[in-house]
Order: structure tokens, then sequence, then C-alpha cells
């Protein structure tokens, strides 16, 4: 792409045209130029007048909606999720760290409803999706066995869950509760009592090990061993949190 091309991409990501449509432009007019054999310059004039002949001032950037990055356990996900919505908060999705990706519009926010369900698989995902989309419901994202769903408050609220103030978001971004704060612990001490327990078991029994190969199948074992009773006492606690958010 010429310097003529380069400097036009700039001064249309600066007036808010995206990436895509700028793209198709661009390879427009270089298919253009290379067939007329004419210089940018010549065929298409000053850069900056070029930019304000394609994308003119009332077609330039428009409000970038609110963006908000927040997590929450699984104790109190629905109760925040629903805090959120009632300030305009869309989640978009949930972030492989299990943190919900969240927007308000610049202009007419309204309310949003979440609720949080007990999914494991995709299959269950879909049926899931399936059996609440009569109410609304659309999926927003899912994190390990838990699946999220949204609905404009509109819904049931009708206009008046248009919001006329949306208030500022606050700077708290993760809502540790006492329960999740239970659950985590007693997972950290689990893995900790469990991986202690593995080491001396080795330690112990590199003696008595006929070879490396009987030696490293012990370790192997025990290591699964703690990983799968930490696994075990994690689901559980995301199982009774799932299990009561959908009474």
């Amino acid at each position: 792409m010429s310097d003529y091309l380069d400097g036009l991409a700039a001064r249309l990501a600066e007036r808010g045209v995206d990436a895509e449509r700028s793209r198709a432009l661009l390879d427009d007019l270089a298919a253009h130029t290379a067939e007329s054999g004419a210089a940018p310059e010549e065929e298409f004039g000053p850069i900056e007048e070029f930019a304000a002949a394609l994308v003119p001032e009332e077609e330039t950037r428009e409000p970038e909606p609110d963006v908000l990055l927040w997590s929450a356990d699984a104790f109190e996900g629905p109760a925040r999720l629903n805090e959120m919505g009632a300030q305009g908060w869309e989640v978009e999705r949930v972030d492989r760290l299990g943190r919900f990706v969240s927007r308000r519009a610049p202009e007419h926010p309204q309310t949003w409803e979440y609720r949080q369900e007990l999914s494991p698989g995709r299959g269950d995902r879909e049926r899931l999706a399936e059996r609440l989309a009569p109410g609304g419901w659309e999926p927003c994202g899912h994190w390990s066995v838990l699946a999220y769903f949204k609905r404009p408050g509109s819904v049931t609220a009708g206009p008046a869950a248009e919001l006329s103030a949306p208030p500022a978001p606050g700077r708290r971004r993760y809502f540790l509760g006492a329960r999740g704060a239970v659950a985590i612990g007693v997972c950290l001490v689990v893995a900790v009592v469990a991986g202690t327990w593995s080491v001396l078991r080795m330690v112990d029994g590199a003696g008595e090990a006929e070879g490396p190969a009987e030696w490293a199948g012990t370790a192997v074992g025990f290591v699964f061993g703690a990983l799968l009773v930490l696994g075990l006492s994690w689901g559980a606690a995301r199982l009774a949190a799932a299990r009561r958010d959908r009474n």
C-alpha cells in the first residue's frame, strides 16, 4: 500500500470508520489507481480533503459504549449480575477467566435481567437456551459448569426499563462473598494437604521402589489423586451454588 493510502487509512480510523469498511474501501482505491496508472494524489487530491469527502463530519465517530470488566464468585454472581443489569450493563460474554465483559449503551441505555444456571456441557446449554427462549432469555456466556442468560428489562418493565441517568460504575471489580471465600479456602487447604501427603509418600516410597519407572508411576498417581480431590471440592462448591440459584 502506498504512503498515500497508508495516510488515508489513518485519517479514516480517526473519523471512526471501522477496520473492515476501511480495508474494503482502500482495496478498491488501490485497484483503481493500479488500473489507471495515475498517482493517488493526482487521482484523489489531498489526503485530508479526500478523507473528509469520503466520511463527512456527520458520519464521524459515534460515541463508544462504556465497557466494564468484572467478576464474582458463584454465590455472589446472580445478585451482582442483576445489580449491574439494573444500572444498564449488558453482559456480552464471559471470558476464559470467568470475568463478565459488559457494555452500556451511550444513548438510551436500559436495564437488563440475568440468570445463572447449571449447565455442564454444550448440549445442556443448547437445551437450556431452547427452553428459556420463549421467556426472552438469550445466552450471554458460560464458564465451567455455569451458564449465563440475559434479557432486556423491557420484556417485563416495558418503557420503564429505559434509564434516563444511569449511575457511574463503582471502583470494585471483583465480588467475593463469605461463602465464596470459604469455598476457596477449603480448596486451598485440600490442595496443600493432598500435595504434602503426596510428597511425603513419594519420598517414603522412593527407597522401596525397584526403579525409576515405578517411582515415576507412584508420583503421577499421587499428583493425579491430589488434583482429583481438589477438582471434586471445587466442583461441589459450584454445584451447590448453581442448585441454590435454580430454586
